[in-house]
């Protein structure tokens, strides 16, 4: 629900009294600036829609950063076993020559 805009009207109404208006007619302005200022800027139709597409552009930023990071957590780990699989290599190599060394 929209806060509506603090306004006095009788402190309008005698602004305008001051200025020359009739009194019937700056009540009327009064009532009718009043009455403006207390209606609703936004529908709620029109943040419904603000929102669907605030949410529709976070999911996509997220959807971005969670590919970003999990390549970036990819990369690390594989620099990180990179070594490990050349150890594990050399290993079966190692092992492969001796199973081929009994086995002649």
């Amino acid at each position: 629900m929209p806060m509506p805009l603090p306004f006095d009207k009788l402190e309008y109404s005698r602004i305008l009294q001051a200025s020359g208006v009739p009194q019937a007619q700056a009540e009327a302005h009064a009532d009718a600036l009043s009455y403006a200022l207390s209606e609703p800027v936004l529908l709620s139709s029109d943040l419904t829609i603000l929102k669907a597409e605030i949410l529709a552009q976070v999911s996509e930023m997220f959807a971005k950063f969670k590919e970003e990071i999990k390549a970036e957590i990819l990369t690390e780990v594989d620099k990180k076993l990179r070594p490990i699989y050349w150890m594990l290599a050399a290993s079966l190599l190692m092992h492969a020559i001796t199973l081929g060394k009994l086995f002649q």
